[in-house]
């Protein structure tokens, strides 16, 4: 390694932080960056949410944005914390904290205030880019709309939240008079896309990556596939570059009208839950928002091989009860069929690296040293191993704060009786995981 290397390699961590960080796309930054040596990543919230299972840094209970008292109890955390760069994950938080991070003392990602205060809202993003043949119709109310269905939509809305189509101006009115602050646009019945953009510190946009949103649910795509830029999508994004300061991720949405013409839907200056269909063919946003920070300059490096992203929720499950040893089985547990299960080997890992320590009880056969390494599996990932009789209960060598891993019900079931700890089958270990 060379001096400049390891002098780059012994840089202090850039502390990020992400707010509010239980949603999908403050999930997204976690995992974008967890693994990264260039960054530490701590998660914050107003409300007690799924950031706590996934950040490893959390805190919660913070006031919400426009209390009394969250802006002293903020910049209390960005200073107690050191933190030097904040990712907002709801448009009107990052509309909020744009006009004040800097008395804070922070960067925030895509902090700019005008652009956070046009992106929160469509009716001023429509009349921003109105001169261009990609800026949708608005109409001041149902009597200029000169054909039907057009479409009744919140100014401030997200995630597809409070949209209505409308036939006729008896509908309009009513969805109208439904919304505090609506906006009434022209209908686009074509096909949509979100186009997922990075901008760098010198106002260069350095990716712009589009990709379908086939299936939804609840606003966020679970299910893309990615698509290759044309000249048009391309030239959509350098126009909004160019009116926008943008600095970091952000993303905006196209539909095509009646004549398949690609209409702007919204713009925002965040990152998208989604966005990890970018991450998956190896251009990870969040984390060239970091090098950017650090005054790097990026080249995205895609894959062409990714082609499409499918999305499931994942559940985490709170443990009450605080072990410092942890059992499993050996046969059908960790090994299956002459193969480690990955769960259960990610779990002993994420517990070794929390410094607990690690039992295998069993009563395997043969020798079980010889069948964890015919598993790919080092025998020195546990601090003891316990290769029991026949008739040996395995409830004799457990004791302590422990937890007992095992896919077979009667083992559980004794083991429970016997001990009175949690026992988990194969299927459960995944709740636990970080």
């Amino acid at each position: 390694m060379s001096e400049s290397a390891l002098c780059e390699a012994r840089a202090p961590r850039v502390r990020a932080l992400v707010f509010p960080c239980g949603s999908e796309n403050g999930g997204e930054i976690h995992d974008a960056l967890r693994h990264s040596l260039h960054v530490e990543v701590m998660g914050a919230s107003s409300t007690e949410d799924h950031g706590r299972f996934r950040f490893a840094r959390y805190f919660g209970e913070l006031p919400r944005i426009g209390e009394a008292g969250f802006d002293d109890a903020f910049a209390g955390l960005l200073r107690g914390q050191g933190v030097e760069m904040v990712f907002a994950t709801h448009d009107t938080v990052a509309e909020y904290l744009a006009s004040r991070m800097q008395a804070m003392g922070a960067h925030l990602v895509n902090g700019d205030p005008e652009t956070a205060a046009v992106a929160r809202r469509k009716s001023r993003t429509y009349r921003l880019f109105a001169d261009r043949d990609w800026a949708p119709r608005v109409f001041d109310g149902p009597e200029a709309v000169a054909e039907w269905p057009a479409v009744v939509k919140p100014d401030r809305g997200q995630g597809g939240q409070g949209v209505a189509v409308v036939r006729d101006s008896w509908e309009a009115r009513l969805a109208l008079a439904a919304l505090e602050e609506p906006v009434l646009m022209e209908h686009l019945p074509g096909a949509e896309v979100t186009v997922d953009c990075f901008t760098d510190r010198h106002r260069r946009l350095v990716w712009a990556g589009p990709r379908t949103r086939e299936r939804v649910r609840a606003g966020i795509a679970m299910r893309s596939a990615v698509l290759e830029a044309d000249e048009v999508i391309t030239g959509i994004a350098e126009a909004i570059n160019a009116r926008l300061v943008m600095r970091g991720p952000w993303f905006f949405q196209l539909r095509q009208d009646r004549e398949a013409r690609w209409k702007l839907l919204e713009v925002a200056c965040r990152v998208a839950g989604s966005m990890v269909a970018q991450r998956a063919r190896g251009v990870n946003l969040p984390l060239m928002a970091v090098h950017d920070f650090m005054g790097r300059d990026l080249v995205p490096l895609p894959s062409a091989h990714v082609r499409l992203v499918d999305r499931r929720i994942a559940t985490r499950a709170r443990l009450d009860w605080a072990f410092d040893e942890v059992f499993v089985d050996l046969d059908d547990t960790l090994v299956l069929d002459g193969r480690a299960v990955p769960g259960v080997v990610a779990f002993l890992y994420q517990c070794a690296g929390e410094g607990k320590r690690l039992h295998l009880v069993t009563r395997h056969a043969g020798d079980p040293e010889e069948a964890l390494r015919r598993a790919r599996i080092a025998p020195g990932l546990f601090d003891r191993i316990h290769h029991l009789r026949a008739e040996e209960p395995k409830a004799g060598v457990i004791g302590g704060r422990a937890i007992f891993v095992d896919n077979h019900f009667p083992e559980r079931a004794a083991v429970a009786a016997a001990r009175g700890i949690p026992v988990l089958d194969v299927d459960a270990v995944e709740f636990l995981l970080h």
